[in-house]
């Protein structure tokens, strides 16, 4: 019986990667920050208007649903730029009250094409009681935008809601260039590939930021699902130190039954979730323990414009590719929160791959 299950885990995880990723030209921290952060304010201070893409989770049972609520729903999201550089959104459902809150520009890290990601009290509903949430958003092209929010009970601590804010800027037309959200990309085996990239390591106040390259592969036989990431780094990443070492993590995944528009898979030993909507996803553990570490992850799937002949916004503005990049037109951009316990922030990864080996 052991013996089976380790033949069958290792039909799922591939050969290590081979493959010249794209590369990322970053400058350094002090040069860049200020840059990024008025692009980070130029790109997200405008009124949008979106749908939303939203599953409920179970944390207790380690469940995910359809969420009859939210999902599907249409609203308009107004935000403007204050003087200190905070962010007034006002939030309105097309048929519910309007939601007000403000993100700080202390608690944001952003990157260079106006993505960001940070942690606020916010909900999604009028006149519920504000949410721990984890937020990512991420410039699919240059009037398109994703946000990805992980909501967390203020009280327990446990995982509530998923949601995908799809959201295109007022004023836009749809021959605007830059890239489209795949959204057939929505289940385990759509995802499935090797994907290979550079990414950028900041800390929480920007001050430090570091460049590695990132791979990572996808795997799924219909039951279970490989998740291994690669990494090429210096032994302190934050350091100078030319020498690089080699990590490898791995974990699997049992998939759950396929919801309405969505995938999920369950993470036992990790404690964590895998939320596949169209176009994105979102890895995030069921519940915070103040005691420990952990991470959240989210990520976009957009696909190079044929009409334009552009590659998306994060790809064309961050990265030159080496040598052949490869047939694929598919990219992925992909943000990772680490925080160590009491809920501090430690980093943010920040990555962006093209498919070099799709299944």
């Amino acid at each position: 019986m052991i013996a089976a299950l380790i033949t069958a885990a290792a039909a799922l995880q591939p050969a290590r990667l081979r493959h010249r990723a794209p590369h990322r030209i970053v400058q350094s921290a002090s040069a860049t920050d200020a840059t990024e952060r008025e692009s980070y304010l130029q790109y997200n201070a405008h009124a949008w208007r979106g749908v939303c893409r939203s599953v409920v989770v179970d944390a207790t049972r380690r469940r995910v649903d359809y969420d009859a609520d939210l999902d599907g729903k249409r609203y308009s999201a107004a935000v403007k730029r204050r003087t200190n550089g905070d962010l007034e959104e006002r939030f309105s459902w097309d048929d519910d009250d309007a939601i007000e809150t403000t993100l700080p520009s202390k608690d944001v890290v952003c990157d260079f094409d106006g993505s960001y990601s940070c942690d606020r009290a916010s909900s999604l509903v009028a006149g519920t009681a504000p949410s721990f949430t984890i937020e990512t958003g991420l410039a699919v092209s240059d009037e398109a935008r994703i946000r990805i929010l992980a909501l967390y009970d203020g009280a327990t601590g446990l995982l509530k809601r998923i949601a995908c804010l799809d959201e295109q800027r007022v004023g836009a037309t749809e021959s605007t260039g830059g890239a489209a959200l795949a959204a057939e990309v929505d289940d385990v085996f759509a995802v499935s590939g090797e994907w290979a990239g550079d990414a950028t390591v900041r800390r929480p106040d920007n001050s430090a930021c570091r460049v590695l390259k990132q791979d990572f592969v996808l795997r799924c036989d219909g039951e279970r699902f490989y998740r291994g990431l690669e990494m090429r780094m210096p032994g302190d990443l934050f350091s100078t130190d030319a020498k690089t070492e080699r990590t490898l993590l791995e974990s699997y995944g049992e998939v759950s039954e396929p919801g309405l528009a969505y995938d999920s898979v369950v993470f036992r030993e990790d404690g964590a979730v895998l939320c596949i909507l169209p176009g994105c996803y979102a890895l995030c553990p069921f519940a915070l323990d103040e005691e420990k570490a952990f991470f959240v992850e989210a990520g976009c799937f957009v696909d190079e414009d044929d009409r334009q002949g552009q590659l998306p916004i994060s790809v064309r503005k961050g990265i030159m590719m080496e040598g052949d990049p490869g047939t694929s037109s598919r990219f992925l951009a992909r943000s990772v929160r680490l925080y160590a316990p009491k809920r501090e922030l430690k980093s943010v990864t920040t990555s962006y791959h093209q498919l070099v080996d799709g299944d």
